[in-house]
């Protein structure tokens, strides 16, 4: 099972260079838990921080970031945490812009802000729970409320619609169809486990052959945890896989161990962005409209919508399936859903 924490770990070192000494004992305070991603952006929200102190903060602005100190954060205020996350609203930076192109203004995301609240949070919180500082200032900072969005993902017909056409290669360009024959089986054994598990792009490719069970349906994965878990498909979709696997250990002549699940043409491992081209190339011939809605994480919302309607709206199992820690997460597809409110609506009937 393949593995990216040491590219996160020599990004996230790199981070900590030109940051304070005092960033490291926080960042690695939760190296334990394997969630290198999760540090990387606590890296980079903590040095954008950093940035703006030095640029904005009247007394900091004779300082380099890695000469900041604790002494310095214990200088700040609520006002302060206020102000940085005001600013972010009109922040040119496009990794936090919603839009960033033509004429339209661009957005900030309030996920975004959100989520560079919370790091600052857990990072004071961190120092004063070891007592190096004696409050947390952005405990006192006005909440960020997210703003609630439509859930996008594809009904039962358009996911049929969908895998009909990564199959057929229908209404795919002159160009493409030359080549589909070559990916017809990798694209079908793909999409199908998507749909059917609701894992995670990343998870998915980062496994290889050896971690397959195709008798009892099953793939050993890595979480975004870091958790290893058991996750099961289909029957139909292990004749899929079983297909596309018997082809990738005929070419490679290599053990299971060393065949990435899903590969290019020459063998490499696939990676999110060429998935993440895949699904605009099927779901742009066969649904043109929401060629621009759905992406790989679309699909995970549309097995999720799918299992939660098929399994008599069971929240707590639709939870396991997603690998969400808490049901705020998976809460979002119950309020999409309509038949739960639909199929109760006799429930009270006759009782009285």
């Amino acid at each position: 099972m393949a593995s990216s924490k040491t590219n996160y770990a020599n990004r996230i070192n790199t981070l900590l260079e030109v940051m304070p000494e005092f960033s490291r004992n926080f960042i690695f305070s939760f190296d334990h838990t394997g969630q290198t991603s999760t540090m990387f952006e606590y890296c980079r929200d903590m040095q954008d921080f950093f940035l703006f102190l030095t640029s904005e903060y009247p007394e900091l602005q004779d300082k380099e970031i890695k000469d900041l100190s604790l002494s310095d954060l214990e200088r700040l205020k609520p006002e302060d945490i206020n102000k940085y996350l005001d600013s972010l609203r009109s922040s040119k930076d496009k990794r936090l812009n919603s839009s960033t192109s033509g004429t339209t203004k661009p957005t900030i995301k309030t996920s975004t802000i959100k989520r560079r609240r919370a790091t600052l949070s857990s990072m004071f919180s961190y120092f004063v729970k070891i007592e190096k500082l004696p409050r947390n200032p952005v405990l006192a900072t006005k909440p960020i409320k997210p703003v609630e969005k439509e859930l996008v993902y594809l009904t039962n017909e358009e996911q049929r619609l969908l895998l009909n056409t990564v199959r057929s290669g229908d209404n795919l360009s002159e160009k493409e169809i030359k080549y589909h024959s070559r990916y017809e089986e990798r694209d079908s054994a793909l999409f199908l486990l998507l749909l059917d598990t609701g894992l995670r792009v990343s998870e998915m490719l980062s496994t290889d052959l050896a971690d397959y069970d195709l008798d009892n349906c099953s793939v050993l994965v890595r979480r975004k945890s870091g958790e290893i878990q058991t996750v099961y498909y289909s029957d139909e979709c292990a004749l899929y896989l079983d297909a596309y696997f018997s082809s990738q250990r005929s070419r490679y002549l290599l053990s299971d161990h060393e065949i990435p699940a899903f590969t290019t043409l020459k063998g490499e491992r696939l990676g999110v962005r060429a998935v993440e081209n895949l699904v605009k190339k099927y779901v742009t011939a066969c649904m043109p409209k929401k060629a621009k809605l759905i992406s790989p994480n679309k699909l995970r919302s549309s097995f999720a919508m799918s299992f939660y309607a098929a399994n008599q709206n069971n929240i707590s199992l639709l939870q396991k399936k997603m690998d969400h820690k808490t049901l705020l997460a998976t809460n979002v597809y119950a309020k999409a859903s309509s038949t739960e409110m639909e199929s109760s609506r006799n429930s009270l009937q006759g009782l009285r």
